[in-house]
């Protein structure tokens, strides 16, 4: 059978980015010369992936951001519906980014062009209506998560779980995790990462509370090694504070290296607090956004948890500090918890070690690859 002559993908932030150039990978090595185009960043073009638009400015979260530069993406829009009409891809992959995938997917079925959707938005936390949407427009739903097929197994679209992207990236890069954590003695340092998130806005309102924390625990703890995540995406500006304390270490390398590495973890809400639990460190998740963010957010969730990590579990197996209470003295307390008492310690990462088996061995970039090729040749 021919290959398809190319594959759009629609990836808009980071993580997105992170997970579809292995994908691309394997599709390239099944059919040589075939074209990958649309939105993504510099791991998908690193595999031969064309952009059609700048990466940076689609990297925007929360409802007042996204309104704040509404006609960047409206026109962005646009452009992209009109690129699918003039180039025809086999085969439109969307990735997550729901507010900007969910009208193109849409405007892709008028034209006949298959759309697999991959990393399906959280609709079993907010917005359970987009999970109609996508089971009546989506050519295939490819999942991360095991329980969410049941969400959309009512609807018309074939609904799969391919493995989780994570999983597979620790495994190829021997990071696989074989027993919970230990601990460290008495008379080891604490080595404590901070991973402030991987967009501005979010280390601009995280970054500095998560330090002043940090400290806090430094203050108890003497011989604690702080290092701060800097995602690389990212200006140096925004870690400014950083390069004043001669105490903290900028950690401008793969995060996974670095929490490898690291006993405790103090995490911003979002794909690194499940990178940090796929290798078992205990952590506190925290997660602030502006005031009317918060409200709208508020309103719509419909789960206990906003941490991977216990949204999967289906219960609090990390601490959480959302909001007002990613004071740094709350958060320093939360982190202290774990540290003086190496139960609670060991407790966390028994149940962090156990994620590992409930998320399987499937490699995403095999499984996709696949769905691809099957929605292409049909």
């Amino acid at each position: 059978m021919a290959s398809p002559r190319s594959i759009a993908f629609i990836a808009g932030d980071p993580s997105g980015d992170l997970h579809c150039a292995p994908v691309i990978k394997e599709l390239l090595k099944r059919s040589e010369g075939l074209k990958t185009w649309g939105i993504g960043g510099p791991n998908m073009q690193r595999e031969g992936f064309e952009p059609l638009f700048p990466f940076a400015p689609f990297n925007k979260m929360g409802f007042v951001e996204v309104a704040k530069h509404i006609g960047f993406f409206l026109k962005a829009k646009r452009q992209m519906v009109n690129a699918l009409k003039q180039r025809r891809p086999d085969v439109l992959v969307c990735v997550d980014y729901p507010g900007f995938n969910m009208p193109v997917m849409k405007e892709a079925k008028k034209l006949n062009i298959p759309v697999l959707y991959f990393i399906a938005p959280m609709v079993w936390a907010w917005k359970k209506k987009r999970a109609k949407t996508l089971g009546t427009q989506a050519s295939h739903i490819a999942v991360i998560f095991p329980f969410e097929v049941n969400f959309f197994k009512q609807y018309k679209a074939p609904v799969s779980f391919v493995g989780n992207p994570l999983i597979e990236a620790n495994a190829e890069e021997g990071y696989s995790l074989t027993s919970p954590k230990t601990a460290p003695t008495a008379d080891q340092p604490l080595r404590l990462a901070i991973v402030p998130g991987s967009r501005s806005q979010e280390v601009s309102k995280m970054l500095n509370p998560m330090i002043k924390a940090a400290l806090i625990v430094k203050k108890q703890y003497p011989q604690t090694i702080i290092t701060v995540s800097k995602c690389p995406g990212l200006h140096d500006s925004h870690f400014s504070s950083v390069s004043e304390i001669d105490t903290i270490e900028l950690f401008s390398g793969p995060l996974r290296q670095q929490l490898s590495q690291s006993d405790l973890a103090l995490v911003t809400s979002g794909t690194a607090s499940l990178e940090c639990a796929l290798l078992g460190v205990p952590m506190v998740v925290a997660y602030r956004t502006s005031t009317l963010n918060y409200h709208i957010l508020k309103s719509l969730i419909t789960i206990p948890h906003i941490g991977l990590p216990n949204i999967i579990a289906g219960r609090e197996i990390v601490p959480e500090c959302i909001q007002n209470e990613t004071e740094p003295e709350k958060m320093a307390s939360k982190i202290l918890k774990l540290v003086k008492k190496p139960s609670i310690y060991y407790n966390c990462a028994s149940e962090l070690y156990k994620l590992n088996n409930i998320l399987g061995e499937k490699k995403p970039s095999t499984t996709v690859a696949e769905i691809i090729e099957s929605l292409g040749y049909g």
